[in-house]
């Protein structure tokens, strides 16, 4: 199925993780993919597999916190293709050494993880907007996190940035509706990406697990294809909306697991 076809997709953090997962959903829907990503070397071999495959890929270097790459990377674009129609602010993340519960929060840790969570989004919607513009239309498709709507033990900061990615996209979809430009935003749950596997011990993966209300993890593919999804037009009346996608993990009172080994 070919619901992208044609369509200029920008992707953030496109060469790793659900970035590089919803940079293959997309090639495989058959967008043009710019894989805009820090790690131009990851970007340019991701390019080069995709090409191999028969996709039109235009992997480019890109820093989050850099106002001046958030220009050339919208710029660079157009001059590229001649038109940009998908927007996909994926880059975001957080050091736990340093954003732990509000108590013990680094203060100077601040700026640094709200420019890269959030001001690089927020810019990147504003200076696409124009371009989506002479369209006359357009999507943008935030990735946020549970994070955003749960409170949890730390990642104060992560969690109060990503719940600032869904006002976002809310303001953004209640303001350029009008100029039929679409705005969501996805809350995954925990995924397991390579970053995942390696960082999270597995009897912590068995906790989340454990709380779900499917008998499975998510995997970086269940997102791209939520993304797919809301870029394609089978989604077209849908706007201002957060998909949450953590295999349940928030839909239920919180004793449940406990609940259920006591009654069978």
């Amino acid at each position: 199925m070919k619901r992208l076809n044609k369509k200029i997709a920008i992707i953030t953090g496109a060469a790793s993780g659900i970035g590089k997962a919803i940079t293959q959903r997309f090639s495989s829907e058959g967008a043009n993919v710019v894989i805009a990503d820090y790690a131009k070397d990851k970007a340019d071999v991701l390019a080069k597999n995709l090409a191999s495959k028969g996709a039109n890929t235009f992997p480019i270097y890109f820093s989050a916190d850099n106002l001046e790459s958030c220009r050339q990377l919208i710029n660079s674009v157009f001059e590229h293709y001649g038109q940009i129609d998908i927007l996909i602010n994926n880059i975001g993340g957080s050091n736990l050494t340093l954003d732990k519960d509000i108590e013990h929060l680094d203060i100077n840790y601040f700026d640094e993880i709200f420019h890269i969570n959030i001001r690089c989004a927020t810019y990147l919607t504003q200076l696409v907007i124009p371009f989506l513009e002479r369209q006359n239309g357009g999507n943008i498709i935030n990735i946020a996190s549970i994070s955003g709507i749960t409170g949890d033990y730390q990642g104060t900061y992560y969690g109060i940035s990503k719940a600032g990615i869904i006002s976002l996209t809310q303001y953004t979809a209640t303001q350029m509706g009008k100029k039929n430009i679409r705005c969501n935003a996805i809350a995954p749950g925990l995924i397991l990406t390579p970053a995942a596997l390696n960082n999270l011990p597995e009897k912590n993966r068995q906790i989340f697990l454990r709380h779900n209300a499917l008998p499975y993890l998510g995997k970086p593919e269940d997102i791209a294809a939520t993304a797919a999804f809301l870029a394609s037009d089978d989604a077209r009346y849908i706007t201002g909306q957060t998909i949450i996608a953590d295999g349940g993990l928030t839909i239920h009172n919180p004793t449940v697991a406990d609940m259920n080994e006591t009654m069978y």
